[in-house]
């Protein structure tokens, strides 16, 4: 391995964003978000163990947050820009994928709750746009 590419590895090592690790907290976090929505649908609304399933969730969602935000401070200028791409994926993915929903909703007639898959669907978008990203400017 040439010192060119031992620099480029230690780099990707120290950005949390581009690292195994880093993506996939992101993604059990996701997957936290989904089997609490599954699982609070067995108990009646208000129990405590409805509760419970509802803060997992809150605390999944604020990990999924917060962690691509402090990470973002130590970014350089490139890795900014993938970021950016990134996040505009997600949230013009998200978008459409949450209007197309009511659309369908409305024209159907039927209502079925997947808005737990809202914050999960962000966190794959992200992911997703990351590695497009990363191809891109390889």
């Amino acid at each position: 391995m040439d010192t060119k590419s031992a620099g480029m590895e230690s780099e990707s090592r120290r950005t949390p964003a581009y690292n195994a690790r880093y993506i996939g907290v992101a993604v059990i976090a996701a997957l936290v978000i989904i089997a609490a929505a599954l699982g609070e649908r067995q108990f009646a609304r208000g129990t405590t163990e409805r509760i419970g399933f509802a803060l997992a969730q809150s605390m999944a969602t604020a990990i999924v947050v917060v962690m691509p935000l402090r990470a973002l401070r130590h970014l350089d200028e490139l890795q900014r820009r993938i970021q950016l791409e990134a996040l505009a994926l997600a949230f013009v993915g998200t978008g459409i994928l949450c209007s197309t929903y009511g659309f369908l909703e409305k024209a159907m007639l039927s209502r079925l709750d997947l808005t737990f898959a809202i914050w999960p669907a962000m966190v794959l978008l992200w992911v997703v746009g990351v590695l497009i990203a990363c191809r891109r400017y390889r």
